[in-house]
């Protein structure tokens, strides 16, 4: 299937996050832990955590659909330290709509230990994806 997100992201390659998967509603994304995305103490930044899960959140939002999938609203809850890297986010739908859907992301460090929870809120635009035909 054709990744939008994974196309179109420059967020997503500079924190060189990797789209392992995307179907439509799911998404599985990974991060290696770098001295680029660690935080002072040495464990995984927050905001390179709740990254992951907005780019796997995306991915699953956008996969097979014709339009945008945009965000409303995000909640993270960091559980663990990330410390053991590659961290895996993984992006399921628990609720969708029309035009709003509720996806829950859970965040794995290496070890597979859960270590964030993400809801994440979207909205499905009237916007269509970018062409093919077109580069990111």
């Amino acid at each position: 299937m054709d990744n939008f997100v994974a196309k179109n992201d420059k967020l997503m390659r500079l924190l060189n996050i990797t789209i392992e998967e995307a179907r439509e509603d799911y998404a599985r994304a990974s991060m290696p832990l770098t001295n680029d995305n660690i935080n002072g103490m040495g464990m995984a930044h927050g905001g390179a955590i709740f990254s992951l899960a907005d780019i796997a959140f995306g991915s699953a939002a956008n996969a097979g659909k014709h339009h945008s999938v945009v965000s409303l609203t995000s909640h993270v809850e960091f559980l663990r330290p990330g410390s053991v890297g590659p961290l895996v986010a993984e992006a399921r739908l628990v609720r969708g709509g029309q035009h709003v859907m509720n996806y829950e992301v859970d965040i794995f460090d290496a070890n597979e230990v859960l270590i964030a929870k993400c809801l994440s809120t979207g909205f499905r635009t009237n916007l269509p994806h970018p062409s093919e035909n077109e580069d990111a």
